[in-house]
């Protein structure tokens, strides 16, 4: 059996302070970490680094047994105030010039919305796309200038909302350090949960190569509402997907999120049924 690398999203474990997140995280096989600074106030951190902070927070990490395989970066790329969008770009510039002092992890970040209220169906006009693309394309070059990846994250509710559109972007930003974060349930609807399985298998046919990462995390269909839930409890076809990405992507980087800190030991023995997890 084909092992994979397990991380988990800093933010989602429940810990106070440096120390305490580091101690938590060892109570599991965790070799890194999805690590979003401006997500973890509650051990001290913010959204500003420096290269000092940033090379201390990597020696922490590694001195037991972590690395950061993703750096989040989730500022809105598309805000719809040109002076507030422009700020945000130059945020993640800075963050994909710091990766080199977290020993260069991908930078990743989600499209935002054209809204400033969140969700707007304005997301998925022809205008929204547009905004997304320009944004990605300056980020892509900035990517290429400094030797780094970014990564985006498709999701519903967002501009890049679907695979078909997700396609476009990658054909009209074709830059070999741009790359994709594979998370199925977050395009999973009432209406498409029932083709599940053909979504995975376009997901991962149509970017081979470009997904850096996956996350692990399960749905359920209440109310004729699609509601994420932690990984194991719900409807995702969880020994397809697994299955499917160690028999392409052997080793490879997966990640639980939104996950309850109740639910993480149920999901690994979940996640051993199918896959050996790598210890280091």
């Amino acid at each position: 059996m084909t092992s994979l690398r397990l991380g988990i999203r800093a933010h989602d474990l429940p810990a106070t302070s440096l120390t305490e997140l580091l101690k938590q995280a060892e109570q599991y096989p965790f070799t890194h970490l999805h690590f979003a600074p401006a997500k973890l106030a509650q051990i001290g951190l913010g959204s500003d680094l420096t290269p000092g902070l940033a090379n201390y927070l990597h020696q922490q990490l590694q001195s037991h047994g972590l690395t950061v395989s993703i750096l989040g970066c989730y500022v809105n790329i598309v805000h719809p105030n040109p002076q507030i969008r422009e700020k945000n770009l130059q945020h993640f510039e800075d963050y994909l010039s710091l990766a080199r002092w977290f020993n260069n992890p991908i930078v990743a970040t989600e499209t935002g919305s054209v809204s400033e209220d969140g969700y707007s169906e304005a997301n998925f006009s022809k205008a929204a796309f547009d905004q997304v693309v320009a944004s990605v394309r300056r980020l892509a070059n900035t990517a290429e200038k400094l030797g780094t990846v970014f990564a985006i994250e498709p999701g519903m509710n967002h501009p890049i909302c679907t695979l078909e559109k997700t396609r476009r972007l990658f054909n009209l930003v074709d830059s070999p350090n741009m790359k994709i974060i594979c998370d199925p349930v977050n395009l999973i609807t009432t209406e498409n949960y029932r083709q599940q399985k053909q979504l995975i298998d376009e997901f991962l046919e149509d970017f081979g190569e470009r997904i850096i990462t996956f996350h692990l995390k399960d749905f359920t269909i209440r109310h004729h509402r699609c509601d994420v839930v932690s990984f194991g409890q719900g409807q995702f076809a969880r020994e397809y997907f697994i299955k499917a990405i160690i028999a392409r992507f052997p080793h490879t980087f997966c990640t639980f999120e939104g996950i309850q800190p109740q639910d993480i030991s149920p999901a690994i023995a979940e996640l051993r049924r199918y896959v050996n997890i790598d210890l280091v």
